[in-house]
This record gives C-alpha cells, structure tokens and sequence, in this order.
C-alpha cells in the first residue's frame, strides 16, 4: 500500500511541474509583444514551439503571462542544437552559447538587461579559441584578441565603445610580430609598421586621420 501511495504522489508530482506546449502556429503576439494561445485572452505560461512544414523542431522557448522568460533554444535542420539562452520579461538576460553542428561550442558570451556584457569567446570547429573580446553594454570596450586555428595569437588591439583606439598588433603564425600600427578615432593616426616572419622590418608608413601622409 505504501509503495501505490508513493507511486501516485511521484505521478502527480510530475504532472503539477509538466508544463503546457504550444506550437508556434497555434499562437499570436499582440502589438506590446505578449503572446496569446489562439482563442485564449489570458496571457500564454508554458512552451512554444516552432516546428517546420516537415516536422522538424526549429526552436522553442519558455514564456511566463505571455513574456519569454526561462529558456530559449534554436536547432539545425538536423536536430543539432545550435544555440541555447535565457530571457526574463522579454529580455536576454544571462550566457548565450552556440554551437557548430559538430555540437562544438561556437560562441559563448554572457547577456544583462539585454546587451552583451563581460568577455565574448568565439571557437573553431575544433573547439580551439577563435576569438576574444570584453563587451560593456553591447559593445567592445578594452581587448579584442584573434587566434590561428592552431590557438596561436593572431591579433590583438582595443577598443572604446567599438571603436578602435591604440596599438593593434598582427603576428605571423611563427609567433614574429607581423604589423604593429596605432589607431585614434576608429582610424590609423601615426607610424604603421610590417616585418617579415624573422622579423625584419619591410615597410612603414606614418598615417594621419586615416590617411597616409608619409
């Protein structure tokens, strides 16, 4: 008797945390961005679910009174997941990841109140970093570094509210400086110079407001 008790408890219990799925096509958003099943007047709770003409999940998220707030995914035609996130009231709040179809991480960069915020990182298939920058407010302020697929420094410069500012620096894929040159304003302003893979420098050139003056 004990154990059919249990069972009816784990049974209910399971039921009471289920929650309601809907597929896109059987929904609507009104004109504040609430979503509505269709035919209901009282803001969708649960699951909405967008599925294509064969079949085949393209993505699904988790709404509260008509508002994405938990979980948002995306899927490849493949049924790979190709992106994962969350929402509160409408608005990215937390870790975006995606993924190559390989189910490699591709990006992984952290969300508040909507915008971009902290270090952003970008990879190769082969799961090797890509890139990386600091975001502040959905824009990148301070680092921005490029790796050669071999994990190798590629590139590294800075940036002020997306705009680049100071010494960028180039390498080739030996790890010898390849171009080292300074920006103001988002534009090269003063001396640009190349160097060899020995690192011999070949040319240089000086730049004012984006021009080259010498």
């Amino acid at each position: 008797m004990k154990k059919i008790l249990i069972g009816l408890f784990l049974l209910s219990s399971a039921l009471a945390f289920s929650q309601r799925v809907v597929k896109g096509s059987q929904a609507y958003t009104d004109a504040k961005d609430i979503v509505y099943a269709q035919g209901e007047k009282t803001p969708y709770t649960g699951i909405l679910q967008n599925i294509n003409e064969k079949g085949v999940l393209e993505s699904e998220a988790e709404y509260k009174d008509g508002k994405m707030t938990g979980f948002s995914k995306l899927y490849y035609p493949s049924g790979k997941l190709a992106s994962e996130t969350t929402f509160k009231n409408n608005i990215q709040e937390g870790i975006q990841k995606d993924y190559h179809e390989n189910g490699k991480l591709r990006l992984e960069v952290n969300f508040k109140n909507g915008a971009q915020e902290g270090i952003q990182k970008t990879y190769y298939e082969t799961g090797v970093l890509n890139s990386e920058r600091l975001m502040k407010n959905g824009k990148i302020n301070g680092y921005s570094k490029v790796y050669y697929p071999n994990g190798k420094l590629q590139s590294e410069a800075t940036f002020k509210n997306d705009i680049q500012e100071g010494v960028q620096k180039d390498y080739h894929k030996n790890g010898k400086l390849s171009i080292e040159m300074t920006f103001k304003n988002g534009k090269l302003d003063g001396l640009a110079k190349a160097y060899d893979e020995n690192g011999k420098l070949i040319q240089q050139a000086t730049f004012k407001n984006g021009e080259q003056v010498k």
